[in-house]
């Protein structure tokens, strides 16, 4: 009876785990369509004496309104910082902005500051950020991609 018991456990776990990787392949599929392209914003930035600013616009204006659910910063391995401000206007007004987020490697903007930026279609977008305090390394380069995907 044990024996059975200890089998039936890890089996239900097994197929849970099957019936939800199963639901979530299949609703990916249906949910997002090859004729959908992906929006992606790469901004970089200059870091000097552990201090940056950045102050830019968009070539062209943005084709749809578009919701973006991801800001990932890349820093060297073991850079630290903090993002001093970061704003993001669309051609109606401010969308997107925070102030005095500890940053490193990997982080997400979005999620760091509160939620998704809604930038309206078009006219071009204006990226304004500046950063201080990044060590080890006080000369380096950011970059940071804004994206409507995950």
């Amino acid at each position: 009876m044990n024996s059975l018991k200890m089998f039936i456990n890890p089996a239900k776990i097994l197929a849970f785990a099957l019936s939800f990787l199963i639901f979530c392949f299949s609703t990916a599929a249906i949910a997002a369509p090859s004729t959908l392209a992906t929006l992606i914003i790469t901004e970089k930035a200059q870091i000097t004496g552990g201090k940056f600013s950045i102050d830019t616009t968009t070539p062209s204006p943005l084709p749809a309104t578009t919701v973006i659910r991801s800001a990932k910063l890349f820093l060297p391995a073991g850079e630290t910082g903090t993002i001093n401000k970061i704003k993001i206007t669309s051609p109606n007004g401010l969308q997107f902005g925070c102030q005095d987020i500890k940053v490193k490697d990997g982080v997400d903007l979005i999620k760091a500051c509160g939620g998704p930026a809604v930038l309206k279609a078009g006219g071009a977008i204006t990226y304004v950020a500046e950063g201080s305090g990044f060590a080890p390394e006080l000369n380096t380069s950011l970059t940071v991609v804004l994206s409507d995907d995950f």
